[in-house]
């Protein structure tokens, strides 16, 4: 019977471990902190959007502070396809 009940109270333990992560990701989520590696580059890199065409071959939108690069890239080159200067605020 002890056994049981010591089974029973790891489950129980192992579940609100569980659920507490849960809740403490979702609140760090809602309140917008990021876990990981973060930008601390001078640079002020973002990338937009990427696609993919195929292996090691693909098109990049990048901002780079107050300009927009399109890069497309393959397997062993990179070019830079288009370049312009962003206008007003990104609202």
């Amino acid at each position: 019977m002890d056994l049981y009940l010591g089974i029973i109270k790891v489950i129980f333990i192992m579940a609100g471990m569980i659920a507490g992560i849960y809740l403490l990701s979702r609140y760090a989520t809602k309140m917008n902190f990021r876990f990981g590696a973060k930008n601390s580059s001078g640079y002020g890199l973002k990338k937009v959007d990427t696609v993919y065409l195929g292996y090691k071959k693909f098109i990049s939108v990048v901002e780079v502070k107050d300009h927009v690069l399109v890069i497309g890239a393959g397997e062993k080159e990179m070019s830079l396809l288009a370049r312009w200067k962003k206008q007003g605020n990104d609202a």
